[in-house]
């Protein structure tokens, strides 16, 4: 049914996501998470989706240099991918997941490419019946931007804003918050789901709480606030592993935010990967409506459906198929509601639903082959689906790697150190980066050689 992930052999690091055969396309996740144990009652992954998202890199370049970039050094060199090269690959990403699967639309920086560009990759998306992410740090994300892109078929815009960014101006999270007010009165009214990502590091882990109650207050426009802890991968400047951060510092530092025990009992794949709860908010107070283990283990089950059900209302299925157990679900729910009713009174009666993601990424030298092979968030290159870490891990390699074209009954060569397309895969390497486009690590370097070098 699968095939393994090679993490070790390739120079190139041909590390794959796992193929299948025949119509379950939900199947290779399932295989991935049940051999590496991560597969039982509380699993979401491989039961009511085949992949929780898939990145669709548009560009590397970038108008901002985290501390804590993923990015490698040399992806600034690399040319923008031509748009029928992405569209293969949209194609690709339907093929492998089916229908509805988010596709994020990323980088580097997507803005930086023309909107023209993205109105076209939206309506690429849309057209194939895919869900499409705008992932941008704002910074060129006008309302007309936005307004265009919604037009084309944009589904959501997650904004990346926080301190590894280093912001001219914003010294604390606190500061940022501006920002992310403006971001969020960009967006809304246009039909965009709002996210927010943030990069946690020992820099802002005190604000996190701050942060928690920034996004607990603005529930009525922001669907998803995702944290991410630094890895060791990529360019950024700054010391992971001097880093004492874990999963549950940055549970426990967000639950005294929103004021509501995080206890991340479901799952979205694997456990040392991701953690992921959803919150009820209402006013100022929030609460996990799944924290009930042994209810949601009943629940699971009742919303898992054969696929001929599967375009019917998740709760009118449920209480078509197992009764009690939404009785039960209506009692949990206004007991949940019970307790945050002075927020209820406070907001004449709004709920909004939030989820919040804890992600750990992997550092490039510690791969570990069973998160790999059971990963939900990967990356589409020409040649296939790959876990995001493993790409991160070897990113010049891949993304300077020779693409193939067809051009009729020929095939061709796309090249993203060069930009050209020639009738035999060019190897030429990117040329030496000038100062300006360095960035991360090199530009550090570049920067001590200038001072030594000052009389």
């Amino acid at each position: 049914m699968a095939n393994d992930l090679d993490i070790h052999g390739d120079p190139a690091f041909a590390a794959r996501g796992r193929t299948f055969e025949g119509t379950d396309q939900k199947a290779p996740l399932r295989d991935g998470l049940a051999a590496a144990g991560q597969y039982d009652d509380l699993q979401t992954a491989g039961r009511f989706y085949p992949m929780a998202c898939v990145s669709l890199e548009i560009t590397q370049r970038c108008n901002l240099d985290c501390s804590l970039c993923y990015l490698s050094d040399r992806a600034e060199l690399a040319h923008d991918i031509p748009l029928p090269i992405l569209f293969t690959r949209i194609a690709m990403i339907a093929q492998h997941y089916g229908p509805g699967t988010p596709v994020q639309i990323s980088g580097g920086d997507p803005t930086l490419r023309s909107v023209e560009d993205l109105e076209a990759i939206c309506t690429e998306i849309r057209r194939l019946g895919l869900r499409s992410c705008l992932m941008t740090n704002g910074i060129r994300a006008t309302r007309t931007m936005l307004t265009r892109l919604a037009r084309a078929g944009l589904n959501d815009v997650a904004f990346h804003v926080d301190l590894t960014e280093e912001r001219k101006g914003y010294p604390t999270e606190a500061s940022l918050n501006s920002v992310r007010r403006d971001y969020i009165n960009r967006a809304k009214g246009l039909g965009l789901r709002i996210l927010f990502n943030t990069t946690v590091f020992d820099g802002n882990i005190d604000e996190l709480p701050l942060m928690a109650r920034f996004f607990r207050d603005h529930a009525a426009h922001i669907t998803l606030a995702s944290f991410q802890m630094g890895a060791d991968t990529g360019r950024g400047v700054s010391d992971h592993h001097a880093s004492a951060l874990s999963r549950d510092i940055v549970s426990d530092a967000l639950s005294k935010g929103f004021e509501t025990d995080l206890r991340a009992t479901l799952a979205i794949g694997h456990r040392e990967c991701n953690r992921y709860d959803i919150l009820l908010v209402a006013g100022k107070k929030a609460i996990s409506v799944t924290a009930d283990a042994p209810f949601l283990r009943q629940l699971i089950p009742a919303l898992e459906s054969p696929d001929v059900e599967r375009n019917a209302p998740v709760i009118g299925r449920m209480i078509r198929r197992t009764p009690k157990i939404a009785l039960k679900g209506l009692i949990k729910g206004l007991g949940l509601l019970w307790k945050i009713r002075s927020g209820l009174i406070a907001s004449r009666g709004r709920v909004h639903r939030m989820s919040v993601l804890i992600h750990s990424f992997m550092d490039a030298e510690q791969l570990d082959a069973e998160r790999c092979a059971s990963c939900v968030f990967m990356t589409m290159t020409s040649d296939g689906p790959m876990s995001m870490c493993a790409f991160n891990a070897k990113r010049d390699a891949l993304i300077f790697k020779p693409v193939p074209v067809q051009k009729g009954q020929s095939t061709e060569w796309w090249s993203a150190a060069t930009g050209n397309v020639t009738k035999l895969p060019d190897q030429t390497e990117p040329n030496p980066a000038p100062y300006k486009l360095l960035k991360g690590r090199q530009r550090a370097l570049a920067a001590r050689e200038r001072m030594l070098q000052k009389p």
